[in-house]
C-alpha cells in the first residue's frame, strides 16, 4: 500500500532510504535546514514526482510514517524543533546509532540506546529501531554472492512494526526479526558495533550479519 514517508534528512541516508520507497511506489519528503540547496536537486530527478524535498516540520506533518535519518549528534535538535503534534501516534523509524570511534569505535551510551532515547523524546508516537546495523550502501536490496542479510527490528507497538516490516519488504529485505520491546534497541546498536568492528578486521566494508540455519 502506498503511503506518504517524511524522512527527516537528506544526507546519504536520507537519500538512498527515499530513492528506494519512491520506486517502490511511496510518496516520499526528504527534508533539510536547506531544501532549496542545488545539492538536492540530483535526488528530486532521480525520483520525479514520487519525491519532493522541504523543511523538517513539514516532512513530519505530512508524513504518515517519519524515518529519523539523521546523525545522532543533530537528531534531539531536529526532533525538538518540530511540533510534537506532527508525531503524534505515528510511527517513527529510528536508524540512528550513538557512536563514538576516537581510540576505536564505541557506544556512547550505557545503561540506554539511541532508540530507547528518541522514544522518550516522542512519547507519543510509536519508535521502531531498524536499518541501523548496516551501511547506507546496503540499507536497500541488499544481494550478497553468499549467503542472505538478516535485518533485526524493535519497538513497543505490534501495528507499527507490521507497518515497519512491510516498509522493509518494500526495501528488499527478506529475513526480517522482530526482538522485542525498544529496550532491544541495545542489542541492535551493539550488533552495530560488531559489525563495524568485524568489517574494519576482515577488510569487508558493506557487510551484514546472516542467520545460518540446517
Amino acid at each position: 500500500m502506498s503511503m506518504n514517508i517524511g524522512i527527516l534528512g537528506a544526507g546519504n541516508v536520507g537519500r538512498i532510504l527515499g530513492k528506494g520507497l519512491a520506486k517502490a511506489g511511496h510518496r516520499v519528503l526528504i527534508s533539510s535546514r536547506e531544501p532549496h540547496d542545488p545539492r538536492h536537486f540530483t535526488w528530486k530527478q532521480e525520483v520525479g514526482e514520487s519525491g519532493e524535498i522541504t523543511s523538517f516540520s513539514e516532512a513530519a506533518l505530512l508524513g504518515e510514517i517519519i524515518i529519523a535519518a539523521l546523525p545522532w549528534s543533530c537528531l534531539k535538535n531536529v526532533v525538538e524543533s518540530i511540533d510534537p503534534a506532527y508525531f503524534k501516534n505515528k510511527t517513527v523509524i529510528d536508524v540512528s546509532n550513538a557512536v563514538y570511534f576516537e581510540n576505536g569505535p564505541r557506544l556512547l551510551l550505557n545503561d540506554t540506546s539511541a532508540g530507547e532515547i528518541v522514544q522518550e523524546m516522542l512519547p507519543d508516537s510509536h519508535v521502531v529501531k531498524t536499518l541501523n546495523t548496516v551501511s547506507d550502501k546496503i540499507m536497500i536490496h541488499p544481494h550478497f554472492q553468499v549467503g542472505s542479510p538478516i535485518m533485526f527490528i524493535s519497538g513497543n507497538n505490534h501495528a507499527s512494526k507490521y507497518q515497519v516490516n512491510a516498509i522493509l519488504t518494500d526495501l528488499g529485505w527478506s529475513t526480517i526479526v522482530d526482538l522485542g520491546d525498544i529496550r532491544q534497541s541495545r542489542l541492535q546498536e551493539s550488533m552495530m558495533l560488531a559489525c563495524v568492528i568485524s568489517e574494519t578486521y576482515l577488510k569487508s566494508p558493506g557487510s551484514a550479519f546472516a542467520l545460518l540455519t540446517h
